[in-house]
């Protein structure tokens, strides 16, 4: 077919986006195991392509834009209906249960990200905190014999300290949680994303990866 019958609907910056989306969060979860701060940097790097994707969103070409798409659950459920029966609504631009599928990835993976620079900058805070503590100890037991009257207030100082350090390890364990949770949700949307792009693909007779790929589909 050629260009007169096709129609450009993803832009060069939505198709970007789209496919260092994808590359980003397969380097997350294979570094998601790393000691380093290469598993951290991606995350940023998602954040950081995430809002350039939102202000896209309303600034963009009028298919990138938001609403040009979003619509009402009740819509992406009809249209899901639809797509069961065999007999869904063709759209040029993104179908209503693809809009919502995107709204839920955008916000998952701002939810994986900021949990995981939290859980990343409380555990440094403690590992800091955990030196110092030691190093007190160690000076403690140096300590002259004329200053053993203070032994006890300094006892007490660190197992105050030792307190804040075990409810400040809950709190890591949280966002840890949180963002590990949330990475397992985002691998089940990811597994819907390619099931409903497999559905529409076959029902409106279109090949939608390769349309993120030219930008183009066919009218």
């Amino acid at each position: 077919m050629n260009d007169k019958n096709q129609i450009i609907v993803w832009d060069l910056l939505v198709r970007v986006f789209h496919w260092s989306l994808v590359l980003l969060i397969f380097l997350a979860y294979v570094t998601g195991e790393s000691k380093g701060t290469l598993h951290k940097n991606i995350g940023l790097a998602v954040l950081a392509i995430v809002v350039v994707r939102i202000i896209w969103g309303f600034c963009g070409s009028k298919y990138a834009r938001f609403s040009d798409f979003i619509c009402s659950p009740v819509k992406a459920l009809v249209y899901l209906r639809e797509l069961a029966t065999g007999k869904p609504t063709h759209y040029t631009g993104h179908n209503p249960a693809a809009a919502w599928m995107i709204l839920f990835l955008l916000l998952g993976s701002i939810v994986i990200c900021l949990s995981g620079y939290v859980a990343h900058t409380n555990k440094k805070a403690n590992h800091s905190s955990g030196i110092d503590a030691t190093y007190s100890i160690v000076a403690t037991a140096y300590a002259d014999q004329e200053k053993h009257d203070k032994h006890n207030g300094k006892h007490k100082r660190r197992a105050r300290h030792a307190e804040e350090e075990k409810e400040e390890d809950e709190g890591d364990s949280v966002w840890s949680d949180i963002h590990e949770i949330s990475a397992q949700l985002m691998l089940i949307l990811i597994c819907f994303h390619i099931l409903g792009v497999a559905a529409s693909s076959k029902m409106h007779n279109e090949n939608l990866m390769k349309s993120m790929l030219t930008g183009k589909k066919d009218l």
